[in-house]
């Protein structure tokens, strides 16, 4: 019985930072969301299946990108102590990938190997440079500070030359008849 996939992705997503895991590859990859909106947008990307295990027919539609060819898209690599210590397992299912993932981008943010883009402000006041400040620092240029991430285990994505697909999944719909958050 055909079931129909749901426009759910990154066009309707709320998060400024997209951030892919990708275990094979052992590369973290981030960008702007708009960046990789902007990306398929161009109209030069394949569109995809995804499947769930266990599940015949598709979960999700996406289209595969390669890393840098979003623009500022970094490739973050880092001691493999990090990979080991996660320990993602191709068997994981979808839920465990992702909270495996969410745990490695944590560590990154404890240990201060998260790249977040930061829009400084020179300060002009000569009494605030007197008392030490020359530029204040506000994440993503918000006033708030505030800056959303949208993690992804995108499990065999990455480069080809690390051993992934040579793509990222950039997932548009989806169904979740499992019931896998």
């Amino acid at each position: 019985m055909s079931q129909d996939l749901f426009d759910y992705g990154i066009q309707n997503e709320q998060s400024d930072i997209r951030v892919h895991v990708c275990p094979v590859a052992r590369r973290v990859y981030v960008y702007p969301t708009d960046c990789g909106l902007q990306a398929i947008e161009m109209g030069n990307y394949p569109q995809r299946n995804g499947y769930q295990r266990d599940v015949d027919e598709p979960t999700a539609r996406g289209y595969l990108v390669p890393p840098f060819d979003i623009e500022k898209c970094v490739g973050l690599t880092f001691r493999s102590t990090a990979w080991d210590k996660i320990n993602f397992q191709s068997t994981d299912d979808t839920s465990e990938k992702g909270i495996k993932a969410i745990q490695l981008v944590k560590g990154m943010l404890r240990q201060g190997l998260f790249p977040a883009p930061f829009l400084g402000r020179e300060v002009t006041d000569k009494d605030i440079q007197i008392d030490g400040t020359d530029i204040i620092v506000n994440s993503n240029g918000s006033a708030s500070g505030i800056l959303r991430l949208q993690v992804k285990c995108d499990y065999p994505g990455g480069e080809k030359s690390l051993g992934g697909t040579g793509n990222l999944f950039l997932q548009t719909a989806e169904r979740n008849p499992n019931k896998r958050y």
